[in-house]
């Protein structure tokens, strides 16, 4: 499906009037090679001077009585992708009422004629004209010769956001040093001389290149919370273990001296117990930290990909404007990573050590011999593990020299991407501030 739709991108890009930016309507051919619309060299003609006509993909000069030949193979191949185009986007529209344009009722249609008394739907909206047409008005723009350079679009029901106050004009271009929207006049007087001036479909582009690389970033940071809730469960898992073999512990010895150590095994149970909370709640309130990170960033990766599915070149970047910044001041902010767990049953063998005095005589040995078992399992299987740790340690060298290698090449890619892209978005990469995050809060 992807790869369906890259390909159609790409044909519609080939199909379009380098001119008007519109799929090419009746093409012809200059000497030099280039296709463009009839209406378009007819315009480009009317402004020439002595005579003379200059290509404007490449600039070649060519005479202009010189008679232009139709492209008919050209002309084919654009009107078939148009009607394509057309169809799947009715199919879509009836399939899936979530697509459905919103509503927009015909300019020529009186109210009265419709059982909603509104009007029809329109079907189409010209943009040169600025009114939008039921199938029935729009068919003297599909047929006749003297609306071939109109461009007819979706229907649209915001024309005046799209039009220049100043010259009364649809945009058409963007400056990426003002970050504004031009028309044709716009990018002719001056004002904007010398700037990065790109039409409202590259900009579209280059914008969804910038945001793959953000998304990129975005998984990499997904995956490192995901490996830090993994260790924090793997912890866990550890400690409920240690908990079970207490129990299992506790459960012999009650068995043995059932009659004269049922209240010492609850205040044993007891000590238990309030060490493992001790140790679990710091790493309740660690998940849970990781899992706030999870969220902003699962809320940044939707963002992007909600971005990136746009198709109107208007409202990605009017969106893009808008959000980019708080994604980024997001991403900014730098992921939890935990301390490293600390073991320490001294207090808790202090604790038992304490309580067993109160016992009889005859019990202490049995008491002392518990406790003991209690507060060694915790380090016996470290003393187990201490082999597999070692081994372990060097593969862990070796994945943090990985790891590293890997980090310094992100940043060396990031800081080249960066400088590529300063003329996407003005905002830095600086540190993540309180106030930041506060700002992130009340979002």
């Amino acid at each position: 499906m992807a790869t369906s739709a890259g390909d159609s991108s790409i044909l519609e890009e080939e199909l379009t009037c380098p001119v008007c930016l519109e799929l090419y309507r009746d093409p012809h051919l200059l000497p030099c090679g280039h296709n463009f619309c009839l209406p378009c060299l007819r315009r480009l003609k009317s402004r020439s001077d002595h005579g003379r006509l200059r290509c404007p993909e490449c600039r070649q000069s060519h005479r202009s009585s010189a008679n232009w030949q139709k492209n008919f193979k050209l002309a084919n191949i654009a009107d078939g992708f148009r009607r394509r185009g057309q169809s799947e986007r009715s199919a879509q529209s009836r399939s899936d009422p979530s697509h459905r344009p919103a509503e927009v009722r015909c300019d020529y249609c009186p109210g009265d004629g419709s059982e909603d008394g509104k009007g029809p739907m329109a079907v189409k909206t010209c943009l040169k004209c600025e009114v939008s047409m039921c199938p029935k008005h729009v068919q003297p723009h599909l047929e006749l010769p003297a609306f071939r350079e109109h461009p007819l679009v979706e229907p649209l029901n915001d024309m005046r956001k799209r039009k220049c106050l100043e010259h009364d004009e649809m945009f058409r271009y963007y400056c990426m040093d003002e970050r504004l929207f031009l028309c044709n006049a716009c990018t002719i007087e001056g004002t904007h001389s010398g700037h990065c001036i790109k039409t409202l479909k590259n900009t579209m582009k280059d914008f969804k290149v910038y945001l793959d690389i953000q998304m990129h970033k975005t998984n990499r940071k997904i995956l490192k919370a995901e490996k830090n809730r993994l260790e924090q469960k793997e912890i866990e898992r550890h400690n409920k273990a240690y908990r079970d073999d207490t129990d299992q512990h506790l459960e012999a010895f009650r068995e043995t001296s059932i009659v004269h150590l049922d209240a010492f095994l609850s205040s044993l149970r007891e000590s238990v117990s309030t060490y493992d909370s001790e140790q679990c709640s710091g790493i309740q309130q660690n998940l849970s930290r990781i899992a706030q990170d999870q969220t902003r960033l699962q809320e940044v990766h939707s963002g992007f990909e909600t971005l990136l599915h746009e198709s109107d070149p208007f409202q990605f970047i009017k969106d893009y404007n808008s959000s980019m910044k708080r994604y980024q001041k997001r991403l900014r902010k730098p992921l939890f990573f935990p301390d490293e767990p600390t073991v320490d049953t001294e207090p808790l063998y202090e604790t038992m050590e304490g309580k067993m005095g109160e016992f009889i005589a005859e019990l202490r040995q049995h008491a002392s011999t518990l406790i003991s078992t209690l507060c060694e399992l915790e380090g016996g299987d470290g003393e187990e593990e201490v082999d597999d740790d070692e081994d372990d340690d060097e593969e862990s060298f070796d994945d943090d020299d990985d790891e590293n290698e890997s980090d310094a090449e992100g940043e060396e890619e990031m800081r080249s991407e960066e400088e590529e892209e300063q003329h996407l978005t003005e905002s830095e990469d600086e540190e993540y501030t309180p106030e930041e995050e506060e700002d992130d809060e009340e979002d």
